[in-house]
């Protein structure tokens, strides 16, 4: 066998190991989403102002970054389960009402 191939063989043989990390990594996000967004949820508690919520958002990668005082429903969704798992934030004049986890599939 000529140097060339061993050379694409081994590469190809890592290209498959890395897709197979990916994939491992993407199945464990989707099986734990729930439970870490659920604790993340109940962090968010009614009457915490606007500024507490995007703090504790952005601590936990939750999006979107920016809300305004006249927003009256969020869903604050994790980047790692590309919006999967999110929290449902009622807000009415900029302080939060109410917060529950939401799935959307």
């Amino acid at each position: 066998m000529t140097n060339q191939a061993l050379l694409w063989r081994w590469l190809s043989r890592l290209v498959g190991i890395a897709f197979l990390l990916y994939l491992a990594y993407f199945a464990f996000s989707m099986a734990t989403g729930k439970d870490r967004m659920t604790e993340v949820c109940n962090q968010i508690r009614p009457g915490m102002a606007i500024d507490q919520l995007m703090i504790l958002a952005e601590a936990n990668g939750l999006g979107p970054r920016q809300l305004s005082a006249g927003t009256k429903l969020a869903y604050l969704a994790e980047a790692r389960s590309f919006g999967r798992h999110a929290c449902r934030v009622e807000l009415d004049g900029g302080i939060v009402k109410s917060a529950t986890y939401n799935f959307a599939d």
